[in-house]
């Protein structure tokens, strides 16, 4: 309903610049993403280092049970014999696999290795899964920004085709959201699952990388075609072109990790370029898509009851202004 400058003034109590919000959203979740990129990009190799002089001698000179259980005797400084059981994560450490904590869980469970010259970069993937660190980062950006990019999408059907492009129309509404909702799914069961902590359940994650890259894909053609500068339409064809290449790729990486859990993030050049192509995607869809909402304000109304109120009891109406 079309109101009257003063109309809208007397009704309305709350108004919130849209593209301001986004902007903060934006830059949040951009500093977040980038804390956890900083991070995963150092390299680190997981190793059975603590307590190593024990741990070596336990190997060398564990025992078994009748019953076939394992367990070990050991001899301390001050003369005594420490004994204790062996459970599977000794069985595992015999065949060649050490544990290392993430988070508060010290029965993850990777194989060490000596990388290949040719894998000098780091998987993103992998550090994921390896530092608890990264994924913080990573799922606090995610979950941050989750509700408020619906709610951008949803205001973007409101928006007057006349800013954009007439095609505007074509796509606004259910198909936008609902590749929205989509993406931030995916996005959310990728940044949350370890492989370990979540082994029944991380086959969702590699189904959530195959529909991350469609619905990546999708956004950033939706993004160009609201847009009516050619060159970021250019740009965003050229960066889904990229996701579309690199997705055999990262994908690839993914199921070698889960085959061959090893100890350290090391990876190609080739992988770890793959897997920042997505991030780039989603740093251009985050920021075309606040842009969208330049000088769209979202104002909240009173109800009949409220304007009756404050036509009665209210010397002057509310400056919109000052909020």
């Amino acid at each position: 309903m079309m109101m009257l400058p003063d109309e809208d003034d007397l009704d309305s109590y709350f108004s919130m610049d849209a593209h301001a919000m986004g902007k903060l959203f934006f830059t949040l979740s951009i500093c977040l993403t980038l804390a956890g990129l900083y991070f995963a990009a150092h390299p680190h190799y997981l190793d059975e280092s603590w307590n190593s002089n024990r741990t070596n001698y336990v190997i060398k000179n564990y025992k078994v049970h009748p019953n076939g259980s394992y367990y070990y005797e050991f001899p301390e400084n001050d003369g005594t014999i420490s004994t204790g059981t062996l459970g599977e994560w000794f069985e595992r450490l015999l065949k060649g696999e050490y544990r290392y904590h993430y988070g508060n869980a010290f029965w993850n469970y990777c194989r060490p290795r000596d990388p290949p010259n040719v894998e000098w970069m780091t998987s993103i993937v992998r550090s994921m899964n390896h530092l608890v660190t990264v994924q913080v980062f990573f799922r606090s950006a995610v979950l941050l920004t989750m509700t408020h990019s619906l709610f951008q999408c949803m205001l973007i059907n409101f928006v007057s085709t006349t800013n954009h492009s007439p095609k505007l129309e074509r796509i606004i509404g259910f198909p936008l959201v609902t590749v929205e909702i989509v993406h931030n799914l995916c996005l959310f069961t990728i940044s949350c699952l370890q492989y370990e902590q979540d082994s029944n359940l991380i086959q969702y994650s590699r189904v959530a990388m195959i529909l991350l890259t469609i619905s990546t894909v999708l956004k950033l053609i939706f993004v160009a075609i609201i847009q009516t500068n050619r060159l970021l339409q250019a740009v965003c064809v050229l960066i889904a072109s990229a996701v579309i290449l690199s997705h055999n790729t990262a994908l690839e990486d993914f199921d070698n990790f889960l085959i061959d859990t090893n100890c350290d993030s090391m990876a190609t050049p080739y992988v770890a370029i793959s897997q920042l192509i997505y991030f780039l995607a989603f740093f251009v869809t985050g920021y075309l898509q606040y842009q969208c909402l330049a000088g769209i304000r979202v104002v909240t109304c009173s109800t009949p009851e409220e304007i009756e109120h404050r036509k009665r009891f209210c010397e002057e109406p509310i400056d919109l202004n000052s909020t």
